[in-house]
């Protein structure tokens, strides 16, 4: 059967097609919200297919899901060169010959089955006023805050730890959507001098606490396979595994090649 692929912007089906698998789908339906959906770019195939482009950030995150039929010919159709493709293990081979991974990374996907908070340190909540000190707290070492953007503050689910006056600990989200009752965990980081004290936990525990109290069910974060340090201390925090996933910079095959 050979599904035709349509470009739409209507958000009411795109929610249905999403709320199929709500874990999957937590950062696309974040971006659902007013503030993101003009950066969006979404087809649809068959019954569930759902492919999204979303050009807010250079990387440009690829979003699919689907049967293994409909995201062959999303992926067909889809015009973005090179983009940030992340893909459920289902959906690997139908990638195969039109998109190939640089550097793919094995991640797995965890969510909040119940919270056990860690608590310790007091933490603070940060705003846009703190986005200086934030910044130069990720700048201390090894790559820290590669995804976080200073309008994120904004969101009000920032947290830090303080010692002396000074930012040494911060967790907060990627994105969130009230509206949509979805968050993604992320921009956790320590300075360096300060790690082994459980500051990690502690943020971490204080942003899904608030999350929470906001009324967001589905809350969720990503980590890579191997990391085991950070998945036992999320696993402590109340998150579970839910699935492993693909994601990183993929390239489109040349047509010329993929016809051979």
């Amino acid at each position: 059967m050979v599904h035709t692929v349509t470009r739409t912007t209507d958000r009411d089906e795109i929610r249905r097609r999403l709320q199929a698998d709500r874990v999957w789908s937590i950062y696309a339906l974040a971006d659902l919200d007013a503030e993101l959906f003009p950066h969006c770019e979404w087809w649809i195939c068959g019954d569930g297919g759902l492919a999204l482009q979303f050009g807010g950030i250079s990387i440009l995150p690829i979003f699919v899901m689907g049967s293994a039929g409909e995201v062959r010919r999303l992926l067909e159709e889809l015009p973005a060169e090179r983009g940030y493709l992340n893909l459920r293990d289902e959906h690997f081979s139908a990638a195969e010959g039109l998109y190939q991974y640089e550097a793919p990374h094995r991640m797995r996907r965890m969510v909040v089955e119940s919270l056990r908070p860690r608590v310790g340190a007091q933490t603070v909540a940060l705003s846009l006023a703190d986005a200086d000190e934030v910044r130069a707290l990720y700048a201390t070492g090894d790559g820290g805050g590669v995804a976080f953007g200073p309008f994120q503050l904004t969101t009000a689910f920032f947290r830090g730890v303080r010692i002396h006056g000074e930012l040494v600990a911060v967790a907060g989200v990627h994105v969130v959507s009230r509206a949509e009752g979805v968050a993604g965990v992320g921009n956790v980081f320590t300075r360096p001098d300060w790690r082994g004290h459980g500051l990690a936990q502690i943020t971490t525990s204080a942003v899904v606490a608030a999350l929470i109290d906001a009324g967001i069910t589905t809350i969720g974060l990503n980590v890579e396979v191997g990391n085991d340090a950070a998945i036992a201390a999320y696993e402590r925090l109340g998150f579970r595994v839910a699935f492993e996933y693909w994601e990183g910079t993929a390239t489109r095959v040349d047509r010329a090649k993929r016809l051979g």
